[in-house]
């Protein structure tokens, strides 16, 4: 659910040093601009334009990504300009009472001492771990730069991803289980909700993995030699969590397949008892034809035993062949 107001929440910090800024003016930004501190602005929410206006000039980025922070509808980006770098992802929720996937269109601005992050406005994110870290003297956070923040912001992102596909997972496994157990009620119904679901994270997440390459082959002044193996490891969680997807992918279609093939099974069955039955009765309908005709001279007509055995030829008749599909094994 989208909030009405926008929060803005600011931390300044060095190895020395950290605050958190009560943002009652918007004067105050002016004091992050400080070289000597690393400073991450986050502003959640997107409706106020006047707000994001005065960040524009006071950082002084580039028009268009007014208009480009301001489209959530953009898929996974990674820019770089003279002065700063431009990262947009998506993040990921569950929600807590349809349990359905919600996404929230995350846009970064990177530059030397500061770090802006622009959140589309739903209720949650996931960067608690940050602020909690950030908070403690010794961490990475407050020994590192921009770039580092950078990493760590995507790395909670990524580490969500995760999270969220292994969720998913485990449901896909629950089929699995109900298939060993014949319990196939409404199966269909979670396989196909499932391949929507896992269809949607490979859609939302795939094109992460191509940032996250690029962003650790960046040349810019920005990011340090130091950090470049952290973002390396970016690369290799999103490489884990593509395979993830796969390999999920290709359990919901193999139980489609099972699902199929056992159904087409019970049908196949049915029909060969149905098919096993017609041809018992047909030599049956054929002798009760003969002897049902309607002629005064039929050489067995006024025997005392025909009736008896008529019914023995027709109860002999049905064994053998119900012996003979047996020996055959089609029973």
């Amino acid at each position: 659910m989208q909030k009405n107001e926008v929060i803005l929440e600011a931390f300044d910090y060095s190895q020395d040093h950290f605050r958190q800024i009560d943002f009652s003016s918007i004067d105050k930004l002016h004091a992050l601009k400080n070289p000597s501190t690393t400073s991450w602005i986050n502003i959640d929410g997107l409706q106020d334009k006047e707000l994001l206006r005065c960040i524009y000039e006071l950082f002084e980025l580039h028009p268009l990504l007014l208009e480009e922070i301001q489209d959530v509808s953009q898929r996974p980006k990674f820019e770089e300009f003279d002065e700063y770098i431009y990262i947009t992802v998506k993040m990921l929720s569950c929600d807590p009472v349809t349990d359905k996937i919600l996404t929230e269109h995350l846009s970064i601005v990177v530059g030397k001492y500061y770090l802006i992050t622009f959140q589309e406005g739903l209720a949650g994110d996931v960067f608690n771990p940050i602020r909690e870290r950030m908070s403690r003297p010794k961490s990475k956070l407050r020994m590192n730069g921009t770039d580092y923040l950078t990493y760590a912001i995507l790395d909670v992102i990524i580490d969500n991803y995760i999270s969220i596909i292994e969720r998913f997972g485990e449901r896909i496994e629950l089929v699995e289980r109900k298939f060993r157990g014949n319990q196939t009620d409404n199966i269909l119904d979670d396989i196909y909700e499932y391949k929507m679901e896992i269809n949607f994270l490979r859609k939302t997440i795939r094109p992460v993995r191509e940032l996250a390459v690029l962003l650790e082959k960046s040349e810019s002044e920005i990011i340090d030699d130091k950090t470049v193996p952290y973002l390396k490891s970016l690369v290799d969680h999103m490489a884990h969590a593509t395979e993830a997807i796969e390999t999920y992918q290709i359990m919901l279609n193999d139980q489609l397949y099972i699902y199929q093939t056992r159904i087409s099974n019970k049908l196949n069955d049915i029909l060969r008892v149905l098919t096993v039955f017609s041809v018992v009765f047909i030599p049956l309908t054929f002798i009760a034809g003969v002897y049902g005709t309607n002629f005064d001279y039929l050489p067995e007509l006024h025997f005392k035993y025909s009736y008896g055995i008529f019914w023995g030829i027709l109860i002999v008749t049905a064994a053998s062949m119900l012996y003979y599909f047996r020996r055959k094994g089609w029973l």
